[in-house]
Parts: C-alpha cells; structure tokens; sequence
C-alpha cells in the first residue's frame, strides 16, 4: 500500500507539472485556468492509477498497453468536458489541448516509470 502511495503521489506530481506546463504554452494562464488544470488532475490522475492498480492486482482485464490506452482517452474525454465546462473556451482548443497534455503526461510517464 504504502508503494502505491508513494508511486501514485510521483504520477501526480509529474502529471501536474507536465500539464500545467502544456496548458501554459497554450495560452492558459490566469489562476482561474491553472487552478482548473491542477484540479481536474488532481481528480482524473489518482483515478485512473487506482484502476490501473485494482485491475493489476485482480486480474479483471489483460493489462495491456490497449486497455491502459483505452482508460487514457476517457481521461482525455473528461478532461476536455471539463475544461469546456469550467473555462468557456473553445471546443476545439480545449479537445486539443486535452489530447496534448495527457500524451505529454503518459509518455513521461512511460519514460520515467518503467
């Protein structure tokens, strides 16, 4: 439990980091905005580790790159409505924007995790 923990915490704060940078680069840059990006992950993040965990530990679904893919594009769906949601800002803009800071995000972590 207590590795969980400590790894779930690294994911965050990497995750953090890497989209809040992103976000910055794409214009986002009121406390508004930025408190919205760290609050959506703060939210998406442990959730979708806490699946990836659950399903690891009792085999519910083949663990593969697919499934942890499939599980990445809710996230980048969520996201996206909830970036429209809170901020009002194009549909389009934040779609993209979804897309590229959880890219940004899982292949750092694919980098540094594995």
């Amino acid at each position: 439990m207590i590795d969980y923990l400590r790894w779930s915490g690294e994911a965050l704060i990497l995750t953090l980091v890497i989209e809040v940078s992103v976000a910055w680069l794409f214009g986002l840059r009121t406390k508004k905005e930025f408190w919205t990006v760290i609050l959506i992950n703060v939210i998406t993040n442990p959730l979708l580790n806490y699946l990836i965990t659950v399903n690891g530990y009792f085999h519910l679904v083949s663990q593969t790159n697919a499934f942890i893919l499939c599980l990445e594009v809710v996230i980048v769906l969520v996201e996206w409505r909830l970036l429209v949601w809170v901020l009002r800002q194009s549909v389009k803009k934040m779609l993209v924007l979804s897309v590229v800071m959880n890219a940004a995000s899982y292949l750092a972590g694919l980098l540094i995790f594995r």
